[in-house]
Formats: structure tokens, sequence, C-alpha cells
């Protein structure tokens, strides 16, 4: 495969839309709970906050996942494509992209991807 600094950019927008898009939800929470920290808190004025835009909330966060899916399933099929990875190496990084998505993809194309060659060898394809 060839990894030319066009080729690398894109790949690293892709691997890092995922962590984006979850951070705008974590700020978009952190917009709505912030006024709380000033002044006289009522008990339960969290979970009433809450509770109010739990269909804002729980659409951010299906975009966000619905987003992240593909780019998982895309960072999977280049790793094991990757031929200079040995097999244990790939199996740390499948389950390490599976359980921490957004976070691992940009991870992954900070250190396979950015530093990789020129001309990576590849398996033709997955199977």
């Amino acid at each position: 495969m060839v990894f030319d600094d066009k080729t690398k950019a894109r790949m690293g927008i892709i691997c890092f839309v995922p962590i984006l898009c979850f951070f705008l939800c974590f700020i978009y929470y952190l917009m709505l709970i912030l006024p709380l920290t000033s002044g006289h808190q009522v008990p339960g004025a969290i979970i009433s906050i809450t509770s109010r835009n739990y269909d804002t909330l729980l659409i951010m966060l299906a975009t966000s996942a619905i987003i992240t899916a593909p780019v998982f399933i895309y960072c999977l099929v280049i790793l094991a494509r990757l031929k200079n990875m040995n097999s244990a190496q790939k199996l740390e990084w499948i389950i390490f992209l599976s359980v921490l998505a957004p976070i691992a993809s940009a991870l992954f194309w900070i250190f396979h991807i950015k530093n990789a060659r020129r001309m990576e060898p590849i398996h033709p394809d997955i199977a």
C-alpha cells in the first residue's frame, strides 16, 4: 500500500472523526450541567437536566456510535492487511480497537499510519 502524505492525511481525518464526535457530545453535556456549578444546587438537578435533554443526548451519542462503526471496520481492515506486524500485536490492537474504538482509532493512526514508510507491504486481501 502506498502511504503518501495525501493518503496519510485522509486516513488521519477518518481516524479522528469518532473522537471528535464523542468530544462534541461531552461538550454539549457539560454545557447543560455547567450552570449548576455556580450557586446552590437543588438535589437531583443533574438528573432532571439529563432527563429533560435525554432525546438530544441519545441522538447525539447514537450518531457518534454510527459514525464510529465504519471507522472501526476501516481500521480493522488496514490492521489485518499489514504484513510488518505479528499476530500477537494485531490481536492486541483488535482488542484495543474493540474496547475503545474512538480513542483507539486515533492512536492507531498515530502509531502505525503516521510514521509508516511510503511503500508498506500489505496482504492483498484479509481472507
